[in-house]
């Protein structure tokens, strides 16, 4: 039940952006500084494997660095830590869906391709340390 909901998240983000009338999704109930370090860094990796999926989808030339996402294990990995946090931090669907679309706004400010370069190497790791 969990999965299905958080791919059509995911799947959500690679829609083009509607224009002025797009919804605005609420505030999380927690942001990730609030999590502990270890979940925090989780959802901080599967939000930037989102991000590059998002580019990589959309042609963007900024998701070019990076390998495949839905075919090197991003995408799985961006399920299960969403579904960790909703497991172990008591979070709702509406809760890990606004703080991961939150997430992809911030990589979408003019500095977020950089921060997403630096971090991208542990991510990776992180990911290979899940089997993924």
């Amino acid at each position: 039940m969990i999965m299905p909901i958080l791919l059509a998240a995911l799947a959500l983000q690679d829609a083009p952006s509607p224009g002025p009338a797009a919804p605005v999704m609420p505030a999380p109930a927690i942001t990730i500084e609030q999590l502990p370090i270890e979940q925090a860094t989780a959802a901080r990796c599967a939000i930037a494997f989102a991000t590059v999926s998002r580019w990589q989808k959309a042609g963007d030339p900024r998701g070019e660095a990076y390998p495949n996402i839905e075919t090197g294990g991003g995408r799985e990995f961006f399920v299960q830590v969403m579904a960790k946090l909703m497991e172990e931090a008591g979070l709702t669907r509406e809760n890990v869906i606004a703080l991961a679309f939150d997430g992809v706004e911030d990589h979408d400010k003019p500095d977020g391709a950089e921060r997403v370069a630096a971090m991208m190497p542990a991510c990776q790791e992180m990911k290979s340390a899940a089997g993924l």
